[in-house]
């Protein structure tokens, strides 16, 4: 996978809007990182419920099972199954899947906070325009924040901020760093006013792409039957 069309994915696995369509577009881009035909979604959020992909997952065949966890907390499977006649995923997309699966358990926790009250669009702007002022931010990474809390992708908010996406990029490590949050999604939930959301200690406030490296070096990924 050349490395645009994985930044695509890793940036869209950080999309949560609409949140209602989060877990199956999240799962679809799971499974296409590790060039699985169809996936099967277990998930433990309280309405315990299976989510498969269209076309749905074979009946038989020995998928690829990925933990959805985040923290100490288990979300659920994801089942990835591979072409007819395949029967071995290449390691580098393992890794990646399994990256894949961290950061759509990630998702899949803010999604479920954030989904809790839905506020009216005035009140929201106006709750956002507070909690903005309360941070150490600058007026420009302020409008930065603000973009991504209304859905503005990396290169849309470079587009109506006329900066270069290399430098939103380093605008929003920034951000992290003073807010003290791991990724886009964090900083949503922190933004809209979800629970739970606690910085890290000290030291962690590092972008998610950047631990990507360390990640793709664990090769702890299951086999299991369907």
């Amino acid at each position: 996978m050349v490395p645009t069309e994985f930044l695509q994915i890793a940036e869209s696995l950080n999309h949560l809007d609409p949140i209602r369509t989060y877990p199956l577009r999240a799962a679809k881009l799971v499974a296409d990182l590790a060039n699985a035909t169809a996936y099967r979604m277990e998930l433990e959020l309280g309405d315990q419920r299976k989510l498969d992909s269209t076309p749905p997952p074979p009946s038989e065949g020995r998928p690829v099972s990925l933990p959805l966890r985040h923290g100490r907390q288990m979300l659920g499977t994801i089942y990835l199954y591979l072409p007819e006649g395949g029967d071995k995923v290449e390691t580098t997309d393992l890794r990646l899947a399994r990256w894949g699966a961290r950061a759509l358990a990630r998702g899949l926790s803010y999604a479920v906070r954030m989904n809790r009250v839905v506020p009216d669009n005035r009140k929201r702007t106006l709750d956002l325009a507070a909690r903005l002022e309360r941070t150490p931010l600058t007026k420009r990474e302020k409008e930065v924040v603000s973009l991504l809390v209304s859905g503005a992708s990396t290169r849309s908010i470079a587009e109506q901020t006329k900066l270069t996406v290399a430098t939103v990029h380093t605008y929003l490590k920034r951000i992290y760093s003073k807010l003290g949050v791991h990724s886009r999604v964090e900083l949503v939930a922190r933004m809209v006013g979800t629970e739970g959301s606690v910085p890290p200690p000290a030291g962690e406030h590092t972008d998610e792409l950047d631990l990507l490296e360390q990640e793709l070096g664990d090769d702890d990924l299951d086999i299991a039957t369907a």
